[in-house]
């Protein structure tokens, strides 16, 4: 029998979605997939097989989005008793229901049962969260499901990445210079805040960059987004 992994149900999910008109990212703020369509928000939780802590983890997230799919493997062989009771409970929380055929090789995803929008645009502090963090975001690499938490390209993250990039070329530099010529929102929180050890300060408002931020462009882990930022800080200075 082969063994499939929660990140196994990601890319059938992210295709469906694509699909049909909505942008996708993955692992915003611990949920495993959002999806946004105009001004809907869907919130997507994925987990090998139904159980209670999936139920929590949709219940959570009807507080600020739209509407909440939970998303399962599709069982092979199932009791369809139990998938009754799966099935009456979800109705009864109007948390939606989303299957992927991984045994199949079109891994097909069907959705069991669609929950009502009867909330559309509520607003919450947790979802302007949410949505400032996909509106940040400028690349989609994350897969939805992962283990490696610190592997995550958050838009804090994008932006660290971006400024290195920066610093590489410049030596050094002034948040509020780096601000005009750039357009990275808020770039003196993240230089003073060393959140990853990538900067050193040299004198008030004037940074560059560390041992660690040398070695995190040289290495492996963020390829795709330096090579990104890299050329995007090529273009902007060529065309300054």
């Amino acid at each position: 029998m082969n063994k499939f992994k929660e990140v196994d149900l990601y890319e059938p999910i992210k295709s469906y979605f694509i699909k049909n008109g909505y942008k996708i990212q993955a692992e915003v703020k611990n949920c495993d997939i959002v999806c946004l369509y105009e001004e809907k928000l869907i919130v997507i939780e994925m987990k090998k097989s139904f159980n209670l802590k999936l139920v929590y983890q949709a219940m959570d997230r009807k507080i600020f989005s739209d509407a909440v799919f939970v998303a399962i493997k599709r069982p092979k062989y199932f009791n369809k008793k139990e998938f009754n009771y799966m099935l009456s409970i979800l109705k009864a929380l109007d948390i939606g229901l989303i299957t992927v055929a991984l045994d199949s090789p079109l891994k097909r995803v069907d959705i069991i049962f669609e929950p009502n929008y009867k909330n559309l645009y509520k607003r919450s502090r947790k979802r302007d969260i949410i949505l400032n963090e996909i509106q940040r975001r400028n690349l989609d690499l994350n897969i939805g499901g992962s283990t490696k938490k610190e592997e995550i390209l958050t838009a804090y993250r994008e932006q660290s990445i971006f400024l290195c990039c920066i610093l590489k070329i410049f030596k050094k530099g002034k948040a509020s210079d780096i601000k005009k010529i750039f357009n990275i929102e808020n770039p003196s929180y993240i230089l003073r805040n060393n959140h990853y050890g990538y900067f050193k300060r040299i004198e008030r408002g004037i940074y560059s960059l560390s041992e660690k931020g040398e070695e995190m462009l040289k290495g492996e882990k963020f390829k795709d987004v330096i090579k990104y930022y890299k050329k995007e800080v090529s273009n902007i200075v060529q065309h300054r």
